[in-house]
């Protein structure tokens, strides 16, 4: 795991030292930015790097920025086609003159991938 085995009182409960504590915050800080547990562990990994470690970090950082703004620009594009066919459909009336379920039931604008 991310985390070192804790040390256990004899109740049983879990002993977290106050460096465990702050790797956890760590943990979550990064996980709330978007990277993955692999990536966490890397980053943890570079953060003792002394010679090389800050350069690595950034770059992890710049590609999951990158990655972040192509799913922003990917979601806005759904966004943008969601939001044209709410306001075509009039809210009431037959379902087949519906342009949402239209939409969904036309084979060729679906993008599965």
């Amino acid at each position: 795991g991310l985390l070192p085995e804790p040390m256990r009182r004899a109740s049983g409960y879990r002993t977290y030292d106050s460096s465990a504590v702050q790797r956890l915050r760590f943990i979550r800080r990064a996980k709330n930015l978007g990277f993955s547990l692999d990536e966490i562990r890397e980053l943890l990994a570079l953060s003792q790097d002394r010679e090389h470690g800050v350069e690595a970090v950034k770059q992890r950082a710049t590609a999951r920025l990158a990655d972040l703004d192509r799913r922003v620009r990917e979601l806005n594009r759904i966004r943008r086609g969601l939001r044209e066919l709410v306001d075509a459909c009039p809210g009431h009336g037959a379902p087949e003159q519906c342009p949402i379920l239209r939409a969904l039931g036309d084979i060729r604008d679906i993008d599965e991938s």
